[in-house]
Formats: C-alpha cells, structure tokens, sequence
C-alpha cells in the first residue's frame, strides 16, 4: 500500500497507530514516500537506547505527540462519512467504487455547506462562476 502511494502522491506526514509500528513499514515511508512517520510506537516507557531500528529510534526522539493527534481528526471526519452514507460499497469494479466513494465525498461536503447555511452555498456558487 505505502508503495502504491509513493507512486501516486507525495504526502509531508504519514500517519499510523500502534499496528504500523515495525522497522521496515518506518524505512518504506521515510525513504519510498519521502515522508514524516507519525506512527506511534507500542512501548512508549522504555529508553530509546534500548529500542530496536535506526528508523524507529530517529523518530521516537522526533515524535510529537500532539502532532499525532491530528489524526483524531480524519478518524472523526471517515465515521461521520460512513454513518450518513454507509460503509460499504455496491459496485466490485474497483473504478467504480473508487468512483463512488468520491462522490460520498462531495455528498457530504453539500450536506455539510447545508448544514452551515445557505450564505456559504451562494458564495460557493459565486467562486465557481469566477473560476469558469
């Protein structure tokens, strides 16, 4: 996955739980992705001269904390997505679901300029009239 994204995009910041702690998923990300690894590691209270891997040593000493809580916030935006718009899809091409998952996407960001009022529906109009 990581190297299907290196070919594709050229994120600053990978985040990941405790599962992607392993040396080889920390090297993949720095080096394939040209990344920063947000990953939190599993033990947390053991020194880092006792840690295992030149990459999960590096970024232990680097980690911030509050950073890494960030990814609170796209946790709570993919449930918000999933509860409205469900959380499978219908089609098995991958195109098609690809395809349909961006339009849940577009969905929800209607529902949620609805939500806010229709002032910002009418200067979101006007912006795109402008950049036509």
């Amino acid at each position: 996955m990581i190297k299907k994204l290196a070919n594709h995009y050229a994120p600053e910041m990978f985040f990941g739980d405790r599962g992607y702690d392993d040396e080889k998923i920390f090297k993949l990300v720095f080096e394939n992705l040209g990344a920063y690894p947000f990953i939190l590691q599993r033990r947390i209270d053991i020194d880092n001269h006792r840690r295992q891997g030149h990459y999960r040593k590096r970024f232990f000493k680097e980690f911030d904390y509050c950073q890494y809580l960030e990814r609170n916030k796209i946790e709570t935006l993919n449930s918000m997505i999933k509860r409205r718009f469900g959380s499978n899809t219908k089609t098995k091409i991958v195109k098609t679901q690809k395809v349909e998952i961006l339009l849940r996407i577009v969905a929800f960001n209607i529902d949620r300029l609805l939500r806010l009022g229709k002032e910002i529906i009418l200067i979101f109009i006007r912006i795109i009239r402008v950049s036509h």
